[in-house]
């Protein structure tokens, strides 16, 4: 693997994009906040920094090209959805790439968690409908977002709203490019947790692999406390209801069903959980009466599996001699 050194960044990117400050540094990319000074309003914006991972030009134009598929994407969609981020990208002279993104103020999930420690059931209910109203945006337009994480979204400053960020499929992108070329040590950051089995280990993507990470992350904003601090991420075993406060509540029974290890078990569209989320009372009396017609169909089935292995006889009737 190439040196993921970079050379230093001038104040003023693409001619345009003035860098005040630097916002993370991270194993593949670095990001600053600028100003576009082709505006009159100088709006602010996120650069991202692609670092050179490998000297092999032809992953380097693989990666680019995924990135640029992800980016026209996002384009279609963050033109519509107030909720999605405006991208685009550019290349300068040495063919190194950057990603152009809007700036949104405000706070993440973990640093709403971080400053005002775990929140009531009504507020997480009302950013999970939002965000779920989003998430089912998405999945009209056949994309699974692969990085439904509490530190790539943001509650917007001015209206609460939750905003994706682009952080987190840019790492995707970039881990899924140097596995498939068979590129190791990879500099990966932290599994976070709330990814499910199958998207993390299998690398399969389905819609309810999103409504998974939307329960954790309910579980983590009434809870503060992370899948690492509750759950065996190995067996999707744990018991998280302690430190909830809530054990009986039914916004717990619908963050249990989105949580299923199984994908077959959860909300299969985020129109089941948001039709959840807005009748509680109603999703648990479906949830038992569904139960209960299950264990009678069980019951039934292996009555008629005795009967066939242990056929009724005919009555003996008692002969004295």
């Amino acid at each position: 693997m190439a040196n993921a050194s970079i050379t230093p960044t001038p104040t003023l990117l693409n001619h345009r994009y003035q860098i005040v400050r630097i916002l993370e540094d991270g194993p593949w990319s670095i990001a600053w906040l600028a100003e576009d000074t082709q505006l009159p309003s100088r709006r602010p914006c996120i650069i991202r920094q692609v670092k050179p991972l490998t000297t092999d030009a032809y992953i380097q134009k693989q990666l680019c090209d995924r990135l640029q598929s992800e980016i026209d994407t996002w384009q279609k969609l963050g033109g519509i959805h107030d909720q999605i981020p405006w991208l685009s990208s550019f290349v300068d002279t040495t063919g190194q790439m950057y990603l152009v993104e809007e700036w949104v103020p405000g706070l993440t999930l973990t640093q709403t968690v971080q400053e005002q420690g775990a929140l009531d059931e009504d507020t997480v209910q009302h950013i999970l409908t939002k965000i779920l109203t989003l998430v089912d945006y998405l999945h009209k337009n056949q994309v699974v977002h692969c990085a439904l994480e509490p530190n790539n979204i943001v509650l917007r400053e001015e209206d609460q709203k939750p905003v994706l960020q682009y952080g987190g499929l840019l790492n995707q992108v970039i881990a899924n490019t140097l596995l498939e070329n068979d590129i190791r040590p990879i500099p990966w950051i932290p599994i976070s947790g709330f990814l499910p089995h199958e998207q993390v280990i299998l690398d399969q993507h389905y819609y309810s692999s999103n409504l998974y990470s939307l329960g954790l992350i309910g579980i983590y904003l009434i809870t503060g406390q992370t899948p690492y601090d509750l759950f065996n991420l190995d067996t999707g075993i744990g018991d998280w209801h302690e430190a909830a406060f809530a054990e009986d509540s039914a916004f717990v029974a619908i963050l249990n069903k989105a949580i299923a290890r199984f994908p077959g078990e959860r909300f299969l569209t985020a129109r089941q959980m948001l039709k959840a989320l807005a009748a509680p009372g109603q999703f648990v009396q479906e949830s038992l009466l569904a139960h209960s017609t299950l264990m009678a169909q069980m019951g039934a089935y292996l009555n008629s599996c005795l009967l066939s292995l242990n056929p009724s006889e005919p009555s003996l009737h008692s002969y004295s001699g």
